[in-house]
This record gives C-alpha cells, structure tokens and sequence, in this order.
C-alpha cells in the first residue's frame, strides 16, 4: 500500500510580510488602547505572533512605535507623490483634486487612522525622536505641497506661493480632522469640495 501523500507545508512569511504586520497591529492597538497601553505583549497578541518575534524583527517596543510611525508618515508622503507629483497632466490642478480624494478616502479618513496619528502626536511632546520623525514629516509634506502649487498658475488675487501652502495645509488638516472625528457630521463629498473651493481661490485659473 502506497503511503498517503504528505501535505504541503504552507509557504512560509517572509520577513517583511511579518514586518507589515506587526506595523499595523501597532496602528491597531495605538487607536484602540492608546500610546500607554500599547505593549508589546498587546501587539503580539493583536498579530497573533509569539512575543518573542517582536525581538526577532525590532530590537523593543519602544522601537516598533518609532518606526510604525514612521512607515505612517513615509507611506502617506509616497501617496502624495505618486498622484500630485508623479502623475503629470495637462491641467496641474487636477493632481491637488487627487490627492483630496486619497485624503478623505477610507483608506486615510478613519477613526483608526486618527487614533494612531493622535498617540504619535502624544508622543512627540515628550519624545525626541517621535518629535523629529513629526517635523521631517511636516516639513517634506508641505515640500510636495509647494512643488505641486508652483506648476499651477498665479494666483490673480497676488497671494504668494509660501501662503498658499500653508492656507491650503490648514483647511485639509482641519476638514480630515472633522471628518475622522464625526464621520457622521460633514461628509466626504463635502470636504472634497471645500478643499477644492479653496484651491481654487487661492490659485484661479
């Protein structure tokens, strides 16, 4: 009698696969417990991988959460770039109305998402290095912002290029905050079009 065929072992994960996913067991664990409550015993068990794995990839927690925020930052920057920057088109005014819809898309506009954001923000009041990873990050976003504001034209009304930047960052920071915070209040389709409104006052066609 021939002996029953063995079963395949399922593949293995690879490193960065088990990376990934501790990174966003933290993002999950830092909405619902907060900054404090965040162990890594919590984040193991929210991955369902054994503690000892955290070690295997991160030398301690406090290591996992400066980097899961800035795989946070880094991922939202290479969003940003991909459709504003990369995507050149005839009308440059149509890569800022892009990226608005990745913003308030439910993919950045969530409770989670703004969870997480808010523990990091916690951080970085007591934190250097979680304090850095925020200023780089301000500084590069507004970076992109200002590149993808010169290829629109002149603004009629003589507001300089510098005040733009930081006009345009104030309303879409404070419309994706309402929106995460009262999902049920002001709706996406709104926030896209008071953002869009904006832009165009601030830089007419």
């Amino acid at each position: 009698m021939n002996p029953a065929p063995s079963k395949p072992r399922a593949p293995r994960q690879d490193a960065e696969d088990r990376r990934k996913e501790l990174l966003a067991a933290t993002v999950s664990c830092l909405a619902r417990l907060g900054s404090r409550a965040t162990t890594g015993r919590e984040i193991c068990r929210e991955a369902g991988v054994s503690h000892g794995l955290l070690r295997h990839y991160f030398a301690n927690p406090e290591d996992l959460l400066l980097e899961t925020y800035r795989d946070l930052c880094d991922r939202f920057l290479r969003r940003f770039e991909e459709v504003v920057v990369n995507q050149p088109s005839d009308d440059p005014i149509e890569g800022i109305d892009r990226f608005f819809a990745v913003l308030f898309s439910e993919e950045w506009s969530t409770s989670e998402i703004l969870g997480a954001w808010t523990a990091f923000w916690s951080l970085g009041r007591s934190r250097p290095e979680f304090a850095a990873v925020y200023e780089s990050f301000n500084r590069e976003y507004r970076q992109l912002l200002d590149v993808a504001l010169a290829r629109l034209p002149a603004s009629a009304e003589g507001i300089a290029r510098s005040d733009a930047v930081e006009i345009l960052s104030a309303v879409m920071d404070g419309l994706w905050l309402d929106l995460c915070l009262a999902p049920s209040g002001r709706s996406r389709e709104r926030a896209l079009a008071l953002c869009s409104l904006t832009l165009r006052r601030i830089a007419p066609r």
